[in-house]
């Protein structure tokens, strides 16, 4: 069993089951080593020596534990959430849906439309500002089963839980609304800022890169076709034609 020390209250009670324990080894090593004329003289005395040294040394540890406890939380943090935006990692996204089985699945592929002149106009600095404020959005809007990602630069990943293709629309749409709709400010600028959603259903769990893959030429679309727009995969209307400059 793994010692897990969260909080000072934990470090309280792991200093007194310490001390605990001290009195008791104590107490059973004095009562098989001495006789019983001087177990009986010396044990009080013995027993708050024991437990003098053992209170302020065991609490000391057990700030030791609390702070790789906490050490320990930041690193998870750290691995499982993407230090810029919050969201998930790609590592963290796979073990998620390593965890979903018999579960129906939709994944939306959504980026910032013309990001790139938010960097250029505005600069790095404003444009990581913009990035944090888009993907507090998908957070907000999105239920907390489901998962937000970020795959990279402007590309972030939405995985719905129990959802059908047609509720997964519905949800791409409205969290492009409230992209439209919100109030992005960037170096004391109010920004209007606008993004394009791809909707694709995961067959299986094993099959959600090629579902990211469909959601994605789906965005591709959307921008192809102006932009600010929500499209499902649709075979007939998306290839796999380089489309680079339409991510822009």
């Amino acid at each position: 069993m793994q010692l897990k020390i969260r909080n000072i209250n934990d470090v309280r009670v792991f200093s007194v089951a310490i001390s605990v324990i001290a009195m008791a080894g104590n107490y059973v090593l004095q009562y098989l080593m001495l006789p019983a004329d001087v177990f009986e003289r010396v044990l009080f005395s013995s027993e708050i020596i024991t437990v003098m040294l053992a209170a302020p040394l065991s609490y000391y540890i057990g700030t030791k534990l609390l702070d790789v406890n906490d050490l320990t939380v930041q690193l998870e943090h750290a691995v499982n959430h993407d230090n810029l935006t919050g969201t998930c990692t790609r590592l963290s996204f796979y073990h998620r849906l390593a965890q979903m089985e018999d579960v129906q699945l939709v994944t939306i592929v959504t980026d910032i439309d013309h990001f790139k002149q938010v960097n250029d106009k505005y600069g790095h600095q404003a444009g990581d500002s913009v990035l944090k404020q888009f993907a507090n959005t998908l957070l907000r809007n999105c239920r907390e089963e489901d998962v937000v990602a970020r795959f990279g630069g402007e590309e972030f990943i939405v995985l719905l839980q129990d959802v059908s293709l047609e509720d997964g629309v519905l949800a791409a749409q409205r969290l492009c609304d409230r992209v439209r709709e919100k109030k992005f400010m960037a170096n004391g600028q109010r920004l209007h800022i606008t993004a394009s959603f791809g909707v694709a259903e995961v067959e299986t769990v094993s099959e959600v890169d090629d579902a990211i893959h469909k959601a994605d030429l789906a965005a591709f679309r959307a921008k192809r076709n102006g932009r600010d727009k929500v499209y499902s995969y649709d075979p007939e209307l998306d290839s796999d034609a380089p489309h680079s400059q339409a991510a822009e």
